[in-house]
């Protein structure tokens, strides 16, 4: 049967009008994706700017701050510093200050400056010459009250520097503090080199009034660049109709003062015309060979398409293991917009299964274990899937949930799953699982929800549990993110210092000091005080613990080394058994004329790693003079076979039990047969929390030894005179 003309003309025409389209929708698709592309790139290269930016300030603050540190040590100059002479600091620093400017041309200026802010002496190139800013500066006066190092961006008269500060001291006592003032194009001058960008800076136009005798260049109502290259500046010259799309800027990385506080903005640009036009290219010759590609697979496979496409689908939802519908075939459900009840299970202690018995034992186990959840989930109208490794979802569409209602379908389900007798070939007996499950009723996030209310379950040994706000981890991982944060700028600051609190004999004599753990943060300025009940278990998880350890050792005995006080420091059992916890504690102890003025706490805990390598530890700190004693004696824990093992020389009686001592009969008990148990053994007790005289009167009558509590003071941080 032949086909007339008419209908032949017809179909062609449709063709090559379905061509066309095609082809255009490609070209539109392909332009998009190219500067969707570009835009990603532009994007990687300001973020990679900022990162080398960022780091070369932190790598020149720090070499900065060893520099200044040598200069410090040179003999004679903080006596000079102290005595405000100035002949004799310029007879030391001249020839420092001609090295540094040697070393980078950058250096602007060397200023030496007394506790009152005063300048004793400023070294400065014959250029730089604009150094004259308020004697209240915010970096001296930071300097001077808190005595420590500081660093950050400063707006001059001429320019805006980058400043490092170094406080001095002098027989123990601060004197003043040295600043080095640096040229921040050090840290700009080869990120253009590296990066082939276009890099100046920007500063706030309320900070113009500072800076006089130049001339800037606007960039908008608030910014003006001080610093760029002659094409940022021909940049925020043109008209902004005018201005090429090809020239991408940005201006997000943050110059900041030590306070944290935003002066400028580092500006990025960058010339995208010859991507554009290596892009197009390749876009044209890419359009023309999918054309050509298009209309060959539209003549070859027009009736083959389909069925490619069917199969490809199907295996991009199915996983390979089990042929269960996967991850992604769950996505799309999830992100359909409909309600839908989750129920996901794994497999428990599924690891140990695999190292027992090996991958293809346990492929077999996740394949019979599958066809099960598949039964399962026929048998109630849900779907099932393999998500990962052991774990399977059921899901269940367009249903209110009541989790009461779902407690029969999970016991039927956990009965099904957990009376699985798998058989495998390979071997001689029967295989039993048993598995944990989590349920979820949401939209997109019901399986992140599940996933929670599973992790849950696991931990609390729950055959399953019903996601609830209860179980909802997400606030406390960002807790425990801002922590771990804090602890490693407060390791890296020298921001973790100890505070003392007194501990009196029965005549309210102070005859030592126990070290308590502090974190000092500065947030937007303001300092904070943080207590180790919010960090220090965070700490231990993260691997931080020790690097507190150490600053908190060496801090503590360092400043008690030449008091007549004792002083008395934490310890958990397992600090003995680390090897570098150790050796700082040995170094420091060696500083010590007598050893006996240092007391080791020991925190007690359910479980010692090693308990007769710790007590062979103990013994040899005792044997060189340091006294051992027992924290929270009588919190629950306390193993009276392990104090006959250690023979500490005090027992600290634990606080729950003081607190009460007034009112709680059992309290009262507790305490007298630990000071007899004490006294037997020629051990002395030490009562915490005591907060008023009449627990201070009671306990002298039943025979304590020594106090501690707010009775007689707070924890203090004597270092830097600061209390709370």
């Amino acid at each position: 049967m032949n086909i007339p003309s008419k209908t032949k003309r017809d179909t062609l025409v449709v063709a090559l009008l379905v061509l066309i389209l095609s082809w255009s929708i490609v070209y539109i698709f392909l332009d998009y994706q190219f500067k969707n592309s570009l835009h990603e790139q532009f994007n990687r290269l300001s973020q990679s700017t900022e990162k080398l930016f960022n780091l070369k300030v932190e790598k020149q603050k720090r070499e900065y701050e060893i520099k200044l540190d040598n200069i410090l040590k040179v003999d004679g100059l903080a006596e000079a510093v102290a005595e405000n002479n100035y002949k004799q600091i310029d007879a030391i620093v001249s020839i420092y200050y001609k090295r540094l400017v040697l070393f980078d041309r950058n250096v602007k200026i060397l200023t030496f400056r007394s506790p009152k802010g005063i300048t004793l002496y400023r070294a400065h190139k014959p250029e730089f010459y604009g150094d004259k800013l308020n004697k209240k500066r915010k970096l001296i006066v930071d300097t001077n009250t808190l005595q420590k190092s500081f660093s950050g961006f400063e707006v001059g008269k001429l320019e805006m520097t980058y400043r490092v500060t170094k406080p001095i001291f002098y027989n123990d006592k601060y004197v003043g503090n040295v600043e080095v003032g640096i040229d921040p194009v050090t840290f700009i001058e080869d990120l253009n080199k590296i990066l082939k960008t276009e890099v100046g800076i920007a500063i706030d136009k309320s900070l113009l009034s500072v800076m006089l005798n130049r001339s800037f260049l606007d960039i908008d109502d608030k910014y003006v660049l001080i610093n760029g290259s002659e094409e940022l500046k021909n940049y925020f010259t043109k008209n902004s109709d005018a201005k090429s799309d090809l020239f991408k800027v940005e201006m997000n990385i943050k110059l900041q003062n030590h306070l944290f506080e935003t002066l400028g903005y580092l500006v990025v640009g960058f010339d995208t015309s010859e991507i554009v036009q290596k892009d197009k290219e390749f876009m044209y010759s890419l359009f023309f060979t999918m054309a050509i590609m298009m209309l060959l697979l539209g003549i070859v496979l027009h009736q083959g398409f389909n069925q490619m496409l069917k199969y490809f689908t199907k295996q991009a939802y199915t996983d390979i293991l089990t042929k269960m519908k996967n991850r992604q075939a769950l996505n799309q459900k999830l992100y359909s917009g409909k309600s839908n009840v989750l129920i996901l299970s794994d497999i428990k202690e599924f690891s140990l299964l695999n190292e027992l018995y090996g991958i293809d034992v346990g492929n077999e186990v996740l394949i019979q274990v599958g066809k099960a959840f598949e039964k399962f989930a026929s048998k109630h109208s849900m779907s099932a899937y393999r998500i990962s490794s052991d774990e399977y979802v059921l899901l269940k569409q367009g249903m209110d949930f009541e989790a009461d209602k779902y407690n029969e379908l999970l016991d039927e389900l956990h009965h099904t799953i957990n009376s699985l007798a798998i058989h495998i070939d390979k071997l001689d007996e029967t295989l039993n699982i048993e598995i944990y499950s989590g349920i979820a009723h949401n939209y997109s996030h019901s399986l992140e929800n599940a996933q929670m209310a599973l992790k849950q379950a696991r931990k609390k040994s729950l055959a399953y549990l019903a996601y609830s706000k209860n179980v909802d981890t997400k606030k406390y991982s960002e807790h425990v993110i801002g922590i771990k944060k804090i602890i490693r700028y407060a390791l890296e600051h020298k921001n973790v210092i100890p505070f003392f609190q007194p501990i009196t004999d029965k005549n309210g004599r102070v005859i030592k000091y126990e070290a308590l753990v502090r974190i000092v943060d500065f947030e937007n300025g303001e300092k904070n005080i943080i207590f180790p009940d919010d960090f220090l278990p965070i700490a231990i998880k993260s691997g931080l613990y020790v690097d507190i350890t150490k600053e908190m050792l060496m801090h503590s005995l360092s400043f008690f080394v030449h008091r007549e006080e004792k002083i008395s420091i934490n310890f958990l059992p397992n600090d003995f058994l680390n090897q570098s916890i150790m050796d700082t504690f040995m170094t420091l102890i060696s500083k010590f004329d007598s050893p006996q003025k240092i007391i080791v706490e020991i925190t007690e805990q359910e479980s010692i790693e090693d308990f007769e390598r710790f007590v062979k530890i103990v013994k040899k700190l005792r044997k060189i003079g340091v006294l051992i004693a027992i924290d929270d004696f009588g919190s629950g824990y306390a193993n009276y076979a392990h104090i006959l093992r250690i023979k500490p020389d005090y027992l600290k009686i634990d606080g729950s039990l003081i607190k009460n001592i007034l009112t709680d009969k059992e309290s009262k008990v507790l305490v007298n047969s630990i000071i007899h148990f004490a006294r037997d053994l020629n051990i002395k007790t030490v009562a915490e929390y005591v907060e008023n005289e009449e627990i201070f009167e009671m306990l002298k009558k039943y025979g304590v030894d020594e106090f501690q509590g707010y009775y007689f003071g707070r924890p203090t941080d004597l270092i830097n005179e600061h209390k709370i």
